[in-house]
């Protein structure tokens, strides 16, 4: 992520945050074995797909990871930040769906859909967050990079691609864990405890608002990628803080909304 500039400090201070906020939140809501789950299978299949695609291209693109201690090929906080991100990407969602992860008994044709949809819309929420900041990261700052460029500042559009599909699948299968319980109990919230849902879409708009400090501050000029295309500094930072106005903030938004309007009552 962007380890640059006073914007790009506090993206990186909330993703950092957004760790430890999980365990305590995850652990409180789904218990520890569930949140264990949880982080080993994001971080288990984030780090086997960034390691592919560092080594052949699949899913995400050619790109490799500058500086770090390594796991393999991939700095060893990337699998954290995949698991951070991505709990308050998938309660964000969650709340979008109204308390979806805690209706997923597959008896009930709510569950049924709320199993397949929850994961995809979680994968979606959570590349909306990637496209607001992997130009800044890759092209600005070279925390990786991407060895053929791309249309996005930088970055190819198959990173996005990427991203969905490898979130999908690790949010995929902690739906389908959710769903065993609470279909074998015949009843909603089985194996989730009802709380607040607040604080983790609270975590994921501070996301999205960084991008307007990142803008604010950029200082003239331009920048050119590993492909030599030459990018205007302040045209890309205006283009992610409006990608995240539109996209991040806006979800989040949507989400308090549904909150404060009284949506997400507990099962």
């Amino acid at each position: 992520m962007p380890f640059a500039g006073p914007g790009a400090a506090t993206v990186v201070g909330l993703l950092l945050l957004t760790i430890p906020f999980a365990a305590i939140h995850g652990i409180r809501r789904y218990g520890w074995r569930r949140f264990l789950t949880f982080f080993v299978v994001s971080y288990v299949v984030s780090n086997f797909f960034e390691n592919l695609s560092i080594m052949t291209g699949f899913p995400f693109g050619d790109y490799h990871y500058t500086g770090s201690v390594k796991l393999f090929h991939v700095p060893i906080e990337i699998g954290p930040i995949y698991f951070g991100l991505g709990y308050i990407s998938w309660l964000t969602a969650s709340t979008l769906l109204d308390r979806a992860d805690e209706r997923l008994n597959w008896r009930e044709r709510t569950g049924r859909f709320n199993t397949f949809a929850l994961p995809a819309l979680s994968a979606a929420v959570m590349t909306m967050f990637d496209v607001s900041v992997d130009s800044q990261a890759s092209t600005v700052n070279h925390v990786w990079i991407w060895e053929d460029g791309g249309g996005v500042f930088g970055v190819p559009y198959t990173n996005y691609l990427g991203w969905w599909l490898v979130t999908y699948l690790f949010f995929q299968i902690f739906a389908l864990l959710l769903a065993r319980p609470q279909t074998r109990a015949g009843k909603p919230g089985a194996a989730v405890r009802p709380g607040s849902l607040l604080q983790p879409v609270l975590f994921y708009l501070g996301t999205g608002l960084a991008s307007i400090s990142t803008f604010v501050t950029t200082d003239p000029g331009t920048v050119v990628d590993a492909a030599g295309a030459t990018w205007d500094l302040a045209a890309l930072n205006e283009t992610m803080m409006t990608i995240s106005i539109f996209s991040v903030i806006t979800v989040a938004l949507l989400a308090l909304a549904k909150i404060a309007r009284g949506d997400t009552r507990a099962a």
